[in-house]
């Protein structure tokens, strides 16, 4: 028997910096801010943003995260018995397939991606792929927010892909500085406690890295760089 209505994620509780971003993006839009969330799962992050007032599209290819069942052993809960999800049904569109290879080309005010770039269902895409998939995602003014794993052995590409692991310096390589600005970027060097959940019941370390960004005008920018070749020539 699946778990009862009105409970929480299966994964805990939202990222705690999550909330933080909700604010920003809630004063800055008087609430009025639409939101991609990646790899949500059964709307870990989905809910909470739709909490905030946000429009979401989560897309998550594992329909049973969705459906409710059976994953690892552990018993989910159909996202429609989550925990205030029928207060927010009309703010959240939930998409049953992989982002990376949709065809679908929307821009959003804020696009979420935590811990997905790793995920098994997504290891035959190329890194640059699935990074410049994100990035074309964000709206003008718009921002992003990535939560990403780093390889723990830099040299070790058996067990650290380079297309689900990051080397620490190569995700700022992804943003061009005439585009992005970079408020955040946090690469960790030692690595960091994480409790078992599915398909990795034990508690474990990663080593993480996070980037937080906003996208230029590019309107503003090709006109000052417009500019600037009328003047030279």
């Amino acid at each position: 028997m699946l778990r009862k209505n009105n409970v929480g994620s299966v994964f805990g509780i939202a990222q705690r910096t999550s909330y933080e971003y909700m604010k920003l993006l809630n004063q800055k839009t008087n609430g009025n801010f639409k939101t991609l969330v990646i790899d949500d799962k059964d709307g870990l992050h989905s809910i909470p943003f739709a909490n905030y007032g946000s429009k979401v599209v989560m897309y998550e290819p594992n329909e049973i995260y969705i459906n409710g069942g059976i994953i690892d052993d552990t018993k989910i809960t159909p996202i429609t018995n989550r925990k205030y999800y029928k207060d927010y049904i009309s703010k959240i569109e939930i998409r049953n397939q992989n982002f990376y290879e949709s065809k679908v080309e929307e821009k959003y005010d804020f696009v979420y991606c935590y811990r997905s770039l790793h995920e098994s269902h997504n290891k035959k895409i190329p890194m640059k792929r699935k990074i410049r998939k994100l990035l074309s995602s964000v709206k003008d003014n718009g921002y992003i927010y990535i939560f990403y794993h780093l390889a723990k052995n830099e040299n070790d590409i058996s067990n650290f892909p380079r297309n689900q692991y990051l080397r620490k310096g190569e995700m700022v390589n992804y943003f061009d500085s005439r585009l992005w600005d970079i408020i955040t970027i946090i690469e960790n060097d030692h690595c960091t406690n994480h409790k078992g959940h599915i398909f990795h019941k034990k508690n474990h370390k990663h080593r993480v890295g996070h980037i937080f960004a906003k996208k230029k005008n590019n309107r503003l920018v090709h006109k000052y760089y417009y500019e600037i070749l009328n003047i030279e020539f």
